[in-house]
């Protein structure tokens, strides 16, 4: 042990981790069998517009993928992805993408149903969306974050590896539904111009609101799974009611957001719902990155423990250490390389950031072993890339 901190309880202890290719597992095969359909269904139904709008479906389909790829390269940029291997982050997208969406749309639609039966004439119409919407949608993401957890539950150490997870599946619904609505809107669209619709919802869903929306949801529900499966230690009824306290505050900012409040206060203009969108989603940013937060202090404590029972100063140096608890330190310890050595060697020592924390990570998976030569190996590698001044 190179520190006095131990890893104290056995939830710590290394213990290998389960891939997520799991033909052994029933959930593996509820998964797949929800997500077949679910592709089935899906391009199904893009085939049938792209007969009616083909123009607006391949431009909806280049435009939500180049923005869905900005979302993926800034959890990149938080080292988000070393959290589990591609396959684990593919298969919480295609969750989100294909089986919650599909299973929502026959969901949503028959809860509509009760509720126009159930309310007052106009309730379902002002109210059905805020109600079902979130009842429905958090709950099939979230179906799926526990598949995934059932598939592989070694995978998921930390709050964090299951909050990313989350993030993941919302995304993939987001990006579907927004790609939806956008052949929808070309479809109805008065004449016959196919981009301009696209474009218009891609402004409102994306630009405007894709900060607040399917991906923070999931995010914030799945902290509830992070924390129940991980506090082992603490009561049983009081992992059950942080993950209940999850959920519902995810169901609650999607309510908030589907409902028809503030409506009236701001008229039917451009500039009254652009004051809504904002006034809306601040609230619901603001509690998103608070829980990301908590989970992200989590991980850091989890990290520096590893870090210091496993890894020698040779590895990773007392600054490198604190970089580990603290992203905003890490990018100043990469400004100031920048400042001394230029760009190109900036980028080096972020790629020995990287190894550096795959390399903690692995320890936290398997403790002392070939996996963890091989990754110790890989930082020598990379530190020895940098100048001689920070090559120690």
């Amino acid at each position: 042990m190179n520190r006095a901190t131990r890893l104290d309880r056995p939830e710590q202890w290394p213990v290998g981790v389960d891939g997520f290719n799991q033909p052994r597992r029933a959930a593996f095969w509820i998964y797949l069998f929800l997500v077949a359909i679910g592709v089935v269904a899906t391009v199904s139904g893009f085939f049938d517009d792209y007969r009616l709008v083909p123009t607006a479906v391949f431009v909806g389909i280049v435009v939500w993928v180049l923005y869905g790829l900005v979302f993926l390269a800034f959890f990149r940029s938080l080292d988000l992805f070393e959290q589990h291997p591609p396959l684990g982050f593919v298969m919480a997208f295609a969750w989100g993408a294909f089986a919650a969406t599909y299973l929502a749309i026959s969901a949503n639609r028959s809860l509509l149903s009760i509720i126009s039966k159930l309310g007052e004439t106009g309730f379902a119409d002002e109210w059905g969306a805020a109600l079902v919407g979130p009842t429905i949608e958090e709950t099939l993401k979230l179906c799926g974050v526990l598949l995934l957890v059932l598939i592989a539950r070694s995978q998921f150490r930390t709050i964090v590896s299951v909050v990313v997870v989350g993030a993941l599946v919302g995304l993939g619904f987001q990006l579907l539904e927004d790609l939806s609505y956008s052949v929808k809107a070309a479809v109805q669209f008065p004449t016959n111009d196919q981009i301009a619709p696209v474009i218009q919802i891609f402004f409102v869903r994306g630009i405007l609101s894709g900060l607040w929306s399917h991906a923070l949801y999931t995010s914030i529900a799945a902290f509830g799974i992070g924390y129940f499966i991980t506090r082992t230690y603490r009561p049983f009824a009081a992992r059950l009611a942080v993950a209940v306290a999850s959920f519902a505050l995810a169901w609650f900012v999607h309510f908030f957001w589907n409902s028809p409040w503030l409506t009236d206060l701001f008229g039917d203009n451009p500039l009254g719902a652009l004051a809504q969108i904002v006034i809306r989603g601040i609230p619901i940013l603001i509690i998103g990155s608070a829980i990301w937060w908590l989970a992200g202090r989590d991980e850091s404590t989890h990290l520096r423990v590893l870090a210091d029972h496993y890894v020698s100063d040779a590895l990773i140096s007392d600054d490198e250490r604190k970089g580990l608890t603290s992203l905003r330190y890490r990018r100043q310890l990469r400004k100031r390389h920048r400042k001394a050595h230029g760009r190109k060697q900036a980028r080096t020592y972020r790629a020995l950031q990287r190894r550096q924390l795959r390399l903690v990570m692995l320890f936290g998976q398997y403790g002392h072993g070939k996996q963890t030569e091989e990754a110790e190996t890989a930082v020598r590698a990379q530190r020895a890339k940098l100048p001689v001044s920070t090559a120690a």
